[in-house]
């Protein structure tokens, strides 16, 4: 089995840091009033900026908040373990370095300081539909709800990880809503018949 795994939002929690950096840019340096879209899912069209203010807070922490401010998700990396402890293939497909190709190497950065695979790296991806297709990706992991909407319609089975302010999705066949990733793993292991879970457990949680 071949599962895709977006990087933002799955595997670092970079939309919540950003969220937290924009709430402070608006109020300390633009002095505006604050959230005008609450269930925008970019933390840039969330807020009443202009083309040049939104400009300005991507090059100024893009990079920054990548390598410096943004923790992995809780369990991030238990769930690359639980992946490779049952043998599945597993694939970041992002759209890092399309906007600044400089963040691909922050990426880099960040999972060789967590001991994170760098092999399976999908970067630059506009499409994610078509990606999962060419690769053959059996569910894809994503917290994005338009991506989420396309690969449903597409019959892609995804896992949406949905933040509590992005837009609610119906659920059908191609498509379950996550919050965590304790929720992802019961589902991995559900639908492929999980043997020796007590064993796994022990060898995940090092107990």
């Amino acid at each position: 089995m071949k599962i895709g795994i977006d990087i933002d939002g799955i595997i670092l929690d970079f939309e919540r840091t950003m969220r937290t950096l924009a709430e402070l840019y608006d109020l300390f340096i633009l002095n505006k009033m604050g959230i005008v879209n609450k269930n925008e899912f970019s933390y840039l069209d969330r807020y009443d900026w202009t083309k040049e203010e939104k400009d300005d807070f991507v090059k100024e922490y893009l990079v920054y908040a990548t390598v410096n401010l943004t923790p992995l998700i809780p369990l991030a990396k238990e769930l690359l373990e639980f992946l490779n402890l049952e043998g599945y293939e597993y694939y970041f497909i992002t759209a890092r370095g399309t906007i600044v190709k400089e963040t691909k190497s922050a990426i880099i950065d960040v999972f060789n300081r967590n001991s994170i695979s760098i092999n399976n790296i999908c970067f630059g991806i506009k499409d994610k539909v078509d990606a999962c297709k060419k690769i053959g990706i059996d569910i894809m992991i994503d917290d994005n709800p338009n991506i989420c909407k396309k690969l449903q319609e597409n019959k892609i089975k995804t896992l949406y990880f949905r933040d509590k302010d992005n837009e609610i999705l119906t659920g059908n066949e191609y498509l379950k809503e996550v919050s965590n990733v304790g929720e992802i793993i019961r589902f991995i292991a559900e639908e492929n018949g999980l043997k020796n879970k007590k064993e796994v457990y022990q060898k995940l949680l090092r107990k």
